[in-house]
């Protein structure tokens, strides 16, 4: 019977082919011959990207020694690839990969040693993220999804994540505190507070007093949602939660926490206000102002020479401050989407780079002008495409990103529809290009 299901196969192909009469050995001769003796059929062809360029990108540090050498990370798809640039991001080298599907936060210690997190994982690499060691995390005590190396000891590592309680309603969650003092090989965990629910957003840890630590986040009391702000001064041993000391009005989460460099006692959040703190009073407590002015503060980073110098990212924008955080001169539509990681080079504190989920982007003046500097990375992940005669369209990571112009090879952005979830497919009108269709799940 397989045989004949075979037989009656072949025929059909050789029917269509118009060479009912030829015999098949003497076909699949004919047709190899041809693919051997034609460049331009696939079996020879070769691929080149033809963009967008960029991608989603989560992480970078620059050498602390020479401002021009920058390590970049992106993530989804998988693996997460590690980039290198030796002038200043306008060109890289893909150097490494993180083998993992998706990497939610990545810590260095210096520039050849770095950590990065995934959901049961601890990735570590000691010769600047060309090569990995993975090391699993505690089982069944939560998922850790934001990693901080202790700036003193290369040894100690530590994460903040979750745990959901599913067994025991009304379920429950409680943050979890990861440990490692060996490097990352090894871990301890432990489990503060319960609430209905949370998510961290940001860890923090002290340069001048590795003990002190914040993680902000989001919390919901009592099936009220609102920001998470929990502290330790003893090393993660226990943790108070000082939400309500920041803010404790609704809907207000914090997405972002830093620590001055120099002075334990200053320090920022960010969300979609903008936080600052003094230590005063006979308790010496953390006193918080937040900043009038209402801008998104997803990522902040602290000039190490001029600790008065703040830099935020935020959605398409780069805010500034040169005083402490108290004022803000706000840069709109320098980078693309949310940015993930903002960072201040150590060598030279007047260059500052965006990781996004766009692109990656630097600025060599503090701050002032921008631009693109991911040219040559191909990170995105294309979750659906649609062609029409004189353009292509395709969803980048999450979002419509681009349009193609072929015949000048250029990408644009489009304007992005109201979304309810991940773009699942486009059309476009074969008679009418200008209309396009678009498929949205909730991801």
């Amino acid at each position: 019977m397989k045989s004949d299901e075979m037989r009656n196969s072949t025929m059909f192909v050789l029917r269509w082919c118009g060479v009912y009469n030829v015999s098949l050995n003497f076909l699949l001769f004919a047709i190899v011959l041809y693919l051997m003796m034609s460049p331009s059929v696939a079996i020879c062809a070769e691929w080149q990207p033809i963009g967008p360029k960029g991608g989603n990108f989560i992480f970078s540090m620059t050498n602390p020694a020479n401002a021009n050498e920058v390590t970049a990370i992106t993530t989804s798809p998988s693996p997460s690839n590690v980039y290198r640039s030796t002038d200043a991001g306008a060109s890289w080298s893909r150097i490494g990969e993180i083998p993992s599907s998706y990497v939610y936060d990545v810590s260095a210690f210096d520039f050849s040693t770095l950590y990065a997190i995934t959901s049961s994982r601890c990735y570590r690499s000691t010769d600047g993220g060309v090569s990995w060691t993975a090391a699993s995390m505690p089982s069944s005590t939560g998922w850790p999804y934001r990693v901080c190396a202790d700036p003193t000891d290369s040894s100690k590592v530590y994460a903040a994540g979750y745990i959901y309680d599913y067994y025991n309603y009304p379920y429950t969650y409680s943050m979890v505190f990861f440990k490692s003092t060996d490097g990352g090989l090894n871990w301890s965990a432990s489990s503060f507070f319960t609430f209905d629910s949370f998510y961290p957003y940001d860890m923090a840890i002290s340069k001048s007093n590795p003990s002190i630590m914040y993680v902000s986040g989001y919390k919901q009391v009592n099936k009220e949602s609102f920001g998470a702000l929990l502290q330790t001064l003893d090393g993660g041993n226990t943790w108070t939660d000082i939400s309500s000391s920041v803010d404790a009005e609704r809907y207000n989460y914090f997405r972002s926490v830093a620590i001055d460099p120099t002075d334990q006692n200053k320090v920022y959040i960010g969300g979609t206000y903008f936080y600052r703190s003094t230590r005063e009073g006979r308790g010496n407590e953390l006193s918080w102002v937040r900043n009038a002015t209402r801008f998104n503060a997803y990522t902040i980073d602290i000039d190490p020479v001029e600790p008065s110098r703040i830099y935020a990212a935020g959605y398409e924008s780069v805010s500034v401050s040169t005083d402490y955080g108290q004022t803000w001169t706000i840069h709109g539509g320098c980078i693309r989407r949310s940015g993930q990681h903002i960072e201040v080079a150590p060598a030279d504190p007047s260059r500052i780079y965006v990781a996004s989920y766009a692109g990656f982007y630097k600025s060599p003046d503090s701050g002032i002008t921008w631009s693109s500097a991911h040219e040559g990375i191909y990170g995105a992940r294309i979750a659906a495409l649609a062609e029409a005669p004189s353009t292509v369209i395709i969803q980048n990571s999450g979002f419509l990103m681009a349009y193609k112009q072929v015949r000048t090879a250029t990408w644009q952005d489009v304007v992005t529809p109201q979304s309810c979830g991940e773009v699942c497919d486009i059309l476009i009108d074969p008679d009418n290009p200008d209309t396009v269709l678009i498929l949205e799940g909730s991801g």
